[in-house]
């Protein structure tokens, strides 16, 4: 089998991407065409969310012991005060500060220049109050933007290579990204932040999820083209990675008492 050129261009964006003393860096864009640093789904259907807070008792210590990947699930119905937390206590916003003259709002995971690139979306199965569906997290109003109605779990386990673990939980994160809010600032080398901002979200959704006694699974291998018409992204924005949220099955472990 011939080797795939895409190592290649990786190698390429990476070179050309990297600072070097003998180039000068790469000047911001045009104030002016500073996008917008949230996005939200005119005319959605909205559901408020309860667990604004980050009354989440488990010491960190436990919950580092106990992080890591669940494959096996069983399907049990999720309080809607349990995503709630784990949205917020994950990417919700919990006020603002400067960031290099400019406003922006803090959130708990870090992000370059606090452009905070990133958008999430969730995918519901048997989670109390909010029918199964697609939605938009709108982290600044702490509430859900319903996207696509009824079960979509099956056809993500399609999009995601055929990970049937998909199948079992109650909640699939995807995490998306709009890159010119960050590359607005930093150029080229912009692009590699995005990948880092995911992976200190979804890192967050890991330990949130764990000390809530939940079981995290992270999925990185999607068809891109096909998730994004499936999640109706604007032209601008990109799915990165998933992160699949249930509860563990019996051969899995107990990882501690759930809240709420």
């Amino acid at each position: 089998m011939a080797r795939s050129k895409e190592a290649d261009v990786a190698r390429l964006y990476h070179l050309q991407s990297s600072h070097v003393r003998s180039r000068p860096l790469e000047a911001p864009f045009d104030g002016d065409l500073q996008p917008l640093r949230f996005r939200t789904y005119a005319g959605s259907a909205r559901t408020p969310l309860p667990g604004r807070d980050f009354a989440i008792e488990a010491p960190l210590g436990a919950v580092l012991e106990r992080r890591r990947s669940v494959r096996e699930f069983v399907l049990r119905p999720m309080a809607l005060e349990t995503l709630g937390r784990l949205l917020h206590a994950s990417y919700g916003v919990r006020g603002a500060r400067k960031i290099d003259g400019e406003w922006s709002c803090d959130r708990p995971s870090p992000s370059a220049g606090g452009r905070y690139p990133l958008e999430i979306y969730v995918a519901t199965q048997a989670v109390e109050g909010v029918p199964d569906g697609l939605y938009h997290y709108d982290a600044r109003a702490h509430e859900l933007e319903l996207r696509r109605g009824g079960l979509a779990h099956a056809a993500l386990a399609d999009l995601v290579l055929g990970q049937d673990m998909v199948l079992n939980t109650n909640a699939v994160v995807i995490i998306t990204a709009i890159p010119l809010r960050t590359m607005w600032k930093y150029g080229q080398r912009g692009y590699r932040f995005l990948w880092l901002d995911a992976g200190h979200l979804g890192q967050n959704l890991y330990l949130v999820a764990t000390a809530m006694g939940l079981g995290p699974v992270a999925i990185g291998g999607f068809y891109d083209d096909e998730l994004k018409d499936f999640l109706a992204l604007p032209a601008e924005e990109d799915a990165m990675y998933l992160v699949c949220i249930g509860q563990p099955g019996p051969e899995e472990g107990q990882t501690g008492p759930q809240r709420a």
